[in-house]
């Protein structure tokens, strides 16, 4: 009796340790542990971008579908959120609102030094892409004849550093200047009606004011800063989703990959989504560079665009880059 007893036991035991444990599969994963990866997936993914040429690679994936047919098959929905510029897209971070985006690295700086928690997993843009530009008739001709004027940027931005690169050049500061807020679809119309006296901000802003004859260019940003144009996504997100942040960016490489080979029907989609003339387009599209890897020069140029922002009290606290900048991402699918 003892005997029968024992064995009872045993195989009781036997029983809830297989249960305890899951079934373990041919490949040696448990049944549990497999089901638990399938649901390692968000329900949607929220991504934010603005309407400007530089975002070229998102703009391009999105109408033509392509996020969409990346994550249908796992029943996850992608949302796009459109933003006027950097700034108010970093409040939606900071809201829990979005998940990835795309800013100028400015904003990307100015939001790890407000603990907004992000990591820039790759660049969506870079070049020469924002300008100091005037009014077609105005007597400015340099840097430094916008002493005491009026000039227009969008505060938070890329332009707002180059703004600043650009009086470093010449020996003033922003204290020299009567600084306007304006986002860039403004900075047209009040370069027009001459509200303000110059601006900077970029493309294709830029060469839209210059084309139809609104605006002329004094400078851009060579031999001074090049635009680094960041994706980031919030750090939670990253660490929870690794695989899905890398297939995010496998259809940003294909978008890259499809623009290389087809210039001219990129900017006819560009410009057909920010509502601007193709024409427009033809002269600010060969400006960028939309290569999605990290090189050298634009890690230097974030950093260098963190010294700035801290020499200026523009953040309030040093900002270490290694600690925002995460290639890991881009190097697991082969970008490097």
């Amino acid at each position: 009796m003892k005997k029968i007893i024992s064995i009872m036991a045993l195989i009781t035991l036997i029983a809830f340790f297989i249960v305890g444990c899951g079934n373990v599969n041919s490949s040696g994963t448990s049944n549990n542990q497999t089901s638990n990866q399938k649901e390692n997936k968000p329900k949607e993914i929220k991504i934010g971008y603005q309407p400007g040429l530089n975002h070229a690679l998102l703009i391009v994936a999105k109408q033509k579908g392509w996020f969409q047919d990346e994550f249908k098959k796992d029943g996850i929905n992608v949302q796009f959120q459109s933003f006027v510029s950097g700034p108010p897209m970093i409040e939606a971070f900071a809201g829990k609102r979005l998940d990835i985006g795309q800013v100028g690295d400015q904003p990307a700086i100015q939001a790890k030094a407000n603990n907004i928690d992000i990591k820039a997993i790759g660049v969506y843009s870079s070049g020469y892409l924002s300008s100091l530009i005037v009014p077609k008739d105005s007597t400015i001709n340099s840097v430094k004849d916008i002493k005491g004027k009026k000039v227009g940027v969008t505060v938070g931005s890329t332009a707002h550093i180059l703004l600043i690169k650009f009086l470093e050049s010449v020996g003033l500061t922003t204290n020299d200047i009567n600084l306007v807020n304006l986002q860039p679809a403004d900075i047209k119309t009040s370069l027009a009606s001459k509200d303000i006296d110059a601006a900077v901000t970029w493309e294709p802003f830029v060469s839209n004011s210059i084309v139809d004859g609104t605006a002329r260019s004094i400078a851009d940003g060579k031999n001074l800063r090049i635009d680094s144009n960041l994706i980031i996504a919030t750090s939670s997100f990253a660490k929870q989703y690794p695989d899905i942040v890398k297939r995010i960016l496998k259809v940003y490489e294909k978008a890259q990959k499809w623009i290389e080979s087809n210039p001219e029907e990129a900017k006819q989609i560009v410009a057909d989504d920010i509502k601007m003339q193709k024409n427009v387009l033809d002269v600010a599209f060969p400006r960028g560079n939309y290569n999605i890897k990290f090189t050298d020069e634009i890690i230097n140029s974030v950093k260098e665009t963190a010294t700035v922002l801290r020499k200026n009290n523009t953040i309030r606290k040093d900002v270490d880059i290694n600690d925002l900048i995460d290639e890991s991402y881009l190097k697991s699918i082969g970008v490097q």
